[in-house]
Parts: C-alpha cells; structure tokens; sequence
C-alpha cells in the first residue's frame, strides 16, 4: 500500500524537473519528479508494464480486510484513470515530498528559484539560511501560489534582523483535496485530501565578509489515513566582495529523515547547491526623474545527493544537476522585473516575475508556465518591512 501511496502522492506534488520535450508532469502519473529533484525528475519515458498495476493492487489487496478489498481496488483503479489520462507512460515520480523543490515565495518562483546567492527575504530560509542577514530590514512575507493540477501552496514567514544577525520562522504547506472513495460502483463513501507542512526556524550570523546560517524544520505528510512526521535541516554560507556588489554561496538542503507513512518512509529530496549573483550595471535615467536602475544576473547550480532508489517503472538517476541564470531589473526601488531560464530536465524551464514596492510594502507576482501544456503556475506575494 504504501508504495502506491508514494507514487501518487508524488504526482500530485512533485513537479520540478522533468525532461524537456517529453508528455510529463508530476502532478499526474507522466508527472516531473525530482529524481525533479525540484519544488525538483528525470523523466525517462517509458510505458507502465501492466505488471505494476497489478501487483500495487494485491498489494492493496494484502493490507485491507478482505471486507475493503473492493475499496482499495476501487481508489486505485480510479487514481490510475484519473491522473494517466489517454496516455499510460510513466516515469521516476521521486519524493513525495518534493514540495520542498518548489520556491515556497512569488519572488522565489519569478527567478526559477536561481536563490541560493540572491537575497528574497524570509523566504531564504527554504534555499540558503545565511542570506537572511543581508536584508536591509525585518520583514514579514506571505504567499499564495496556485499550482496545477488542483495544487494549492501556502506560505509565510517572518525575518527578524538584528545588527549582524537574523532569526527567522516560516511555515509552508502544499496541499489538494476532493479525491473521491468508493467501495462499490456509484456514490462515493467520502472523500480524502493529501497534505505536506512544513515548520521552519532559522539563524543566520554574519562574520566579516561571510555569513552562515542553519534552518531546522518540522516536517508532516498525510497521504489518505496515513500520517507521518519527521525533520530537515538546511545550511547554507555567503561571501559577498566587491562592497557587496558581487554575492557567492553555496547550501545543503533537506538533509533529514521521515518516520514511515504505513510500511516505508519518504525519501527527502536532498540537494547541494552553489549560486552567484552581481549587480552588472548601474546608471540613471535621463530626464528630469533621474531614476536609478540596477541590473543584477544571477547563476544557480543545483545539485540531487539522495533521491527516490526507484520506483515500479524506471531507475533513478543521481547524476541530473540543473544550471539556472536570472536577471533582476530594479527601477529605482519602486517598480521590480524578473525573469530566470533553467537548463535540465524539467518542463517549467522558464518563469517571469513582477513586484511594486510602495513605502514599506512590496506585492510580487510570478508566472510559470509549463511547457506539456499541463497550465501555468500563479503566485502571489506581500511583503511588509519593519
């Protein structure tokens, strides 16, 4: 049972780096994964054996009473149809808590994620912990991103900058319900939803030129009646030359462990990774206004250590790493436009982003599209200095 659970929960939440050009997304069966990590999901396609189908569903069958046989044969059968569609290949569906691959924040989101050396607020608690210092204030952020497939992500969190120091809380959930039980042909006996949480802490401390910074988490899944918890840790370093105006880190995330969600535990979808960011060009507008403008690139190098071993229909493959450049245009701290490209397996290859920052209060906006044609990501942000 537990194995069926995992596979479909990571095509519902898993969605960040499938292989480009190929039908695949992880919120369905053909669903990106991070193998996508990642968020991060090799998708080597391939056509499910009949096999596997059958030997999920007597393993169904062996975990209910035989009473509830036909209700476990029933929410299988109804999930394969529901998610595969007309076509039936399937792919590595990787960790179902892949959730953690995607940029909990809008800003996150409107840069491909390329944040491991680029500061966004208390978000950085989720990509690299030691950027939390570099804020020029404390700050409060809340986000609300409509994935595909029905997947909703909820985020917020708080960073408290003190002199050379910073403490953070943030909480991030991922969730979709309405998934429909039946133990027999006609009205369903109830429905049941699939949820992820997430509860962070961070502190991050400058010394000198660098800074560190660690983020511990509290993590829980709920697959049908099934729960589990368990815990993540993220690191991170940043140097920053140049006064500041050149930025290098590099960060550990998700090094942890599940409990088991029935007979298995989820695998975290750890990763390493490295970033640079630097403001390339600074010069005023002509005219009266005289606005500053601020053009900063930013390079992301991501790196899968321990990924899902596998799962009925294709072998995992550690080897996938991902390269992402952004760009940041800042118009005179006002008016906000980002853009990121990710090279790699993945079918969201590209994102935009907008953000107006009026006083002490920033909105962000970020679009994803995915290239399968399976939609496109939406996400809201506020962002309010102190």
């Amino acid at each position: 049972m537990s194995n069926s659970l995992r596979r479909f929960s990571s095509y519902v939440f898993s969605a960040k780096r499938p292989i480009p050009g190929q039908s695949s997304f992880n919120p369905l069966p053909q669903s990106l994964s991070r193998g996508e990590r990642g968020e991060g999901m090799r998708a080597k396609k391939r056509s499910a054996p009949r096999d596997s189908l059958f030997s999920s569903i007597k393993s169904l069958n062996s975990y209910f009473p035989t009473q509830h046989a036909g209700l476990s044969i029933l929410i299988l059968a109804t999930l394969t149809l529901l998610f595969s569609g007309p076509n039936l290949n399937a792919q590595d569906t990787g960790s179902g808590l892949d959730f953690l691959n995607i940029g909990p924040s809008s800003r996150m989101l409107s840069l491909s994620e390329a944040t491991t050396a680029s500061a966004v607020g208390p978000s950085a608690i989720y990509s690299n912990p030691s950027l939390l210092v570099y804020d020029d204030q404390s700050s409060l952020d809340v986000s609300y991103t409509l994935w595909i497939a029905n997947v909703n992500n909820q985020f917020a969190a708080m960073n408290l900058k003190r002199d050379n120091r910073a403490f953070a809380f943030g909480v991030y959930s991922s969730g979709s319900d309405g998934f429909e039980a039946r133990d027999q042909p006609g009205p369903s006996v109830g429905n049941f939803s699939i949820r992820y949480l997430s509860l962070a802490g961070a502190v991050a401390q400058k010394l000198g030129p660098f800074s560190v910074g660690i983020t511990g988490q509290y993590l829980r899944e709920e697959v049908f009646q099934f729960r589990a918890s368990g815990y993540a840790f993220n690191a991170g370093i940043t140097s920053t030359f140049i006064d500041d105006k050149i930025r290098a880190a590099a960060a550990i995330k998700n090094i942890g462990n599940m409990e088991s969600l029935d007979q298995e535990s989820t695998p975290l979808p750890t990763s390493f990774n490295t970033g640079l960011s630097a403001g390339l060009i600074q010069f005023n507008t002509p005219g009266r206004n005289d606005l500053p403008v601020l053009v900063s690139l930013i390079a992301d190098w991501s790196k899968p250590i321990r990924e899902n071993p596998g799962s009925d229909f294709i072998d995992s493959n550690k080897n996938e790493s991902f390269f992402t450049l952004a760009m940041d245009l800042n118009l005179g701290d006002l008016l906000f436009i980002q853009g990121g490209y990710r090279w790699g397996p993945t079918e969201r290859p590209y994102s935009f982003g907008l953000g107006l920052e009026i006083e002490s209060v920033r909105v962000n906006y970020a679009l994803v599209p995915f290239s399968t044609g399976f939609g496109t990501v939406h996400s809201f942000g506020v962002q309010y200095y102190f």
